[in-house]
């Protein structure tokens, strides 16, 4: 490691998974070099992942990405005297903003879907950083408040099963049916007495969510209820969390939970759910996926759920978990 390298600045706008998956590249310089600073540019949203981390020594927030609001931000970050600008963003944006922090030395991430995204994100810095080691596993760190006041709202005797079940209407290529939900969850609850079930949302998720509570008294609905740092803290009392590929997934686990990803037309191994406790199903009979695309070329309907989601039924989740002993 070079040893004029005694302050950094890492950018990475958003969105909240992928900040997550960037956690490995921080930890990773920390241990290395553990006196080294390290400051963070991101937006609030994703910024509330990593505001309680140890490795970092200051987030920047940033409020929109247009060219004066950044020109703003890099006077302000001129004066901090960065050794080095790490831009994790493959943006002309980020660009603009990298180059006019001032730092003594530029490196920029470029995106490439033959690694996994927490390996891209990493492989970053190893030109500067020879030395570097990739961790096994993510790890992000929760104020403990909150932790403690989720136990509030479950039962640490049972086995928590959580179900997030929104995701963004712009990836229909990551959406598992509604009806899968509604029998994943049935199946669950009459395959052991002390299964609890906790679903995982926004305000847009509150039908499908009412669907599923009206089910059984074993189930709860914190849909629309939960700021993301809440949602987090009660996934970390999950014995698993069932998700397909969206940041709640990717949050469980950096806190050491069980998951199991529902993978579609997104590819498994760039954005499959990282680490030693994490499972993934995927369609294997269609040679169209992973196609990453958010529009299907085989539905006629944006509104169709995609046949490589669908060949995920709930009793392929079922069997993942009886084979892992995930619960």
């Amino acid at each position: 490691m070079k040893k004029e390298i005694k302050k950094i600045l890492i950018i990475r706008f958003g969105a909240i998974g992928d900040v997550v998956h960037t956690t490995a590249l921080f930890r990773a310089i920390k241990k290395l070099n553990p006196s080294v600073e390290i400051h963070y540019v991101t937006f609030y949203l994703s910024s509330t992942m990593i505001q309680n981390d140890p490795d970092l020594k200051k987030l920047w927030l940033i409020q929109n990405k247009k060219y004066n609001t950044l020109w703003k931000l890099a006077k302000e970050l001129k004066k901090e005297k960065f050794d080095l600008c790490i831009n994790l963003q493959n943006s002309n944006r980020a660009k603009f903003l990298s180059f006019f922090t001032g730092a003594k030395k530029n490196v920029s991430y470029k995106k490439t879907f033959k690694l996994h995204a927490v390996e891209n994100f990493w492989k970053t810095a190893k030109p500067v950083f020879k030395d570097l080691e990739l961790p096994e596993a993510l790890q992000i760190y929760l104020p403990e408040e909150f932790k403690q006041n989720a136990i509030k709202h479950i039962n640490t005797s049972s086995k928590i099963i959580g179900f997030n079940i929104s995701l963004s209407s712009v990836r229909q290529g990551r959406k598992w049916k509604d009806a899968y939900w509604i029998e994943l969850a049935e199946k669950l609850i009459k395959l052991d007495d002390n299964i609890e079930i906790i679903l995982v949302g926004i305000k847009d998720d509150l039908e499908l969510a009412n669907k599923i509570s009206d089910l059984s008294d074993k189930v709860k609905s914190f849909c629309g209820k939960l700021s993301l740092s809440e949602s987090a803290a009660l996934m970390s009392h999950c014995n698993l969390l069932i998700s397909s590929d969206t940041g709640p997934l990717h949050i469980a686990t950096a806190l050491n939970v069980k998951t199991i990803g529902l993978y579609g037309a997104a590819p498994v191994s760039r954005t499959g759910p990282y680490g030693p406790l994490a499972n993934v199903l995927f369609s294997k009979d269609r040679e169209c996926i992973p196609c990453n695309r958010r529009k299907c070329n085989i539905i006629e309907t944006s509104d169709s759920s995609f046949p490589c989601m669908n060949d995920i039924t709930p009793d392929m989740v079922l069997d993942c978990i009886k084979e892992n002993n995930l619960i």
